[in-house]
């Protein structure tokens, strides 16, 4: 009779005990990006164009909804000035993007486990903003402008990385996410007679610090 007394205790709290595994989760994000040129050109000559390596700040929250998989929104605020190179000369413009995606994560280990490797994949929009002051006189004008206005674009996600439980409510985690859309034609107007090709892959890696409840 003890033993089964005992076993019912354990099976009444088990709800109870998986309820102290976090479920929910909200935190910072910082980080530092990378972009590969895009190629602008006209029918004599080509130049290198996109976006510089610069900063990013955000916030992201989402849930563990099983136990290996798990959702979560991102905001992502990328310090991105333009760039236009070719021919030893080159153009510099203000300019800034949001990164505004809904993610799936795929875990290693389940929800619960203190260490848990990760990849991630989703979609939103990117909305890209120049903010610097249009020249005539611009180098590489033959090619393209560089213009103060903006763009929204659908955005792909894909990345991976590793979460590390360092208490019950605190997590801190470390990943690496390559946003991909195409060429932002409008920020970037090819001249006359020009063309602006190629994916453009924004690699962020990041540190979050984040709550959990």
């Amino acid at each position: 009779m003890l033993r089964g007394f005992v076993c019912a205790l354990v099976l009444a709290a088990a709800p109870a005990i998986a309820q102290e595994v976090p479920r929910w989760e909200m935190g910072i994000i910082g980080g530092y990006g990378y972009s590969p040129s895009l190629t602008v050109k006209n029918a004599t000559t080509s130049a290198s164009t996109g976006f510089k390596s610069g900063g990013t700040i955000g916030v992201y929250a989402g849930e563990d909804t099983y136990r290996y998989w798990s959702g979560e929104a991102t905001y992502l605020y990328r310090m991105s000035d333009l760039k236009l190179e070719g021919n030893g000369r080159s153009a510099n413009f203000g300019a800034h993007s949001h990164l505004i995606t809904g993610d799936f994560l795929g875990h290693f280990r389940p929800v619960g486990s203190r260490i848990r490797p990760f990849v991630s994949f989703g979609g939103g929009i990117e909305v890209v903003q120049g903010t610097g002051a249009e020249s005539a006189t611009q180098p590489l004008g033959n090619l393209a402008a560089l213009t103060h206005t903006n763009q929204v674009l659908p955005v792909g996600e894909v990345g991976a990385g590793i979460k590390i439980q360092m208490s019950k409510h605190l997590r801190i985690r470390i990943q690496v996410r390559d946003y991909i859309t195409r060429a932002p034609d409008q920020v970037i107007t090819p001249a006359p007679g020009a063309s602006l090709s190629g994916i453009m892959n924004d690699i962020v890696g990041m540190g979050a610090l984040g709550f959990a409840w």
